[in-house]
């Protein structure tokens, strides 16, 4: 891309070629070359939204899908998928993608959180950041001009204080599953495995002799090791016994999906006398650590938080701490 001057008139023009291989020529309307440098711009995103009007979202989608299965892990890829489906059940004729713009998606996600009963809307607004980026990307390729996608709407998530089960609790809860599924309740509340964890566990990383279980890189890009309680082990050395394949969840679960975990277990749940859900599960683990006095900075590690500030809203699990910590005040009377 580039200005020149008509020789005979003095004006300003742009000389590109766009997306499509064709040459484009531009007048900027000023002699000036200050101006037409500003006007660059101006003339580039007008042409990017012309461009746009021709490409079919079909033709991103495919794109998009293998730059996601090439770069970026499954559960990415699945965040995207979700926003997807709740874009098109809002909107279900969307053929171009230029048709999808920040307007477009503030009034899907405001018409979706007011069929939302609870007051926070964690996976609602993940599934509206996953289009949100992968349109960015339709920037960064030149399918469509830049826009403002921060003006979307976010709503409140959870912050502070979390749910978690008690050990009374996680008893009612066992009883209402087989051994299968008794040993998906035990790596949530016992090793505070994520339900992805869950499913992709394998019994080559389970090291019945140091005691461990290997946790291989997901979701924070590392890996980690987390020493077996001994209900935990119970269970897993009873079920090593009887199965044959490599999985250690063998409740069905499809690989691709991990949501059959999180129903079926909500479902089978649903009489008892207090909430459930899966990722409580995973609370429950760090919340009991820090009750008993288990510091925060080895209960991220054992959580696998890419840094400690994620583990903090379990701080105020340990109010003896602070007080011995306030304690050591010196006195002033």
């Amino acid at each position: 891309m580039h200005i020149y001057t008509d020789k005979r008139t003095g004006i300003k023009y742009v000389s590109y070629t766009d997306p499509s291989g064709r040459r484009i020529r531009r007048s900027l309307g000023t002699r000036n070359k200050s101006v037409a440098t500003v006007k660059i711009s101006e003339v580039i995103d007008k042409q990017k939204s012309a461009d746009s009007a021709r490409v079919p979202l079909v033709s991103f989608l495919e794109r998009y899908r293998a730059f996601l299965s090439a770069t970026r892990k499954p559960d990415t890829a699945a965040h995207f998928e979700l926003g997807l489906k709740k874009l098109l059940s809002f909107k279900p004729n969307i053929e171009f993608l230029n048709e999808i713009t920040p307007a477009l998606l503030d009034e899907c996600a405001i018409t979706l959180k007011a069929k939302i009963k609870s007051p926070n809307a964690p996976g609602l607004n993940r599934a509206i950041r996953a289009i949100k980026t992968a349109m960015r990307q339709a920037e960064f390729w030149d399918l469509i001009p830049t826009q403002n996608w921060r003006k979307v709407s976010k709503f409140k998530e959870s912050k502070g204080r979390v749910e978690f089960h008690t050990p009374a609790e996680i008893k009612q809860i066992l009883k209402c599953f087989n051994a299968d599924w008794q040993l998906v309740v035990l790596l949530g509340c016992c090793a505070g495995l994520r339900r992805g964890e869950m499913a992709a566990l394998k019994w080559e990383d389970v090291d019945l002799k140091n005691n461990q279980l290997y946790v291989a890189p997901n979701k924070t890009e590392k890996h980690r090791y987390i020493p077996l309680a001994e209900d935990l082990r119970t269970a897993l050395i009873a079920a090593r016994k009887k199965t044959k394949g490599p999985w250690v969840v063998s409740v069905g679960v499809n690989r691709g999906s991990k949501d059959f975990l999180s129903k079926f277990y909500e479902n089978e749940t649903s009489a008892l006398p207090f909430h459930c859900h899966l990722h409580k599960l995973r609370h429950t683990f760090a919340s009991h650590l820090v009750q008993n006095g288990v510091d925060l900075y080895r209960v991220s590690k054992l959580l696998g938080h890419s840094s400690i500030q994620m583990t903090e809203i379990y701080a105020h699990l340990a109010p003896a701490d602070l007080s011995v910590a306030i304690k050591k005040l010196p006195t002033i009377k």
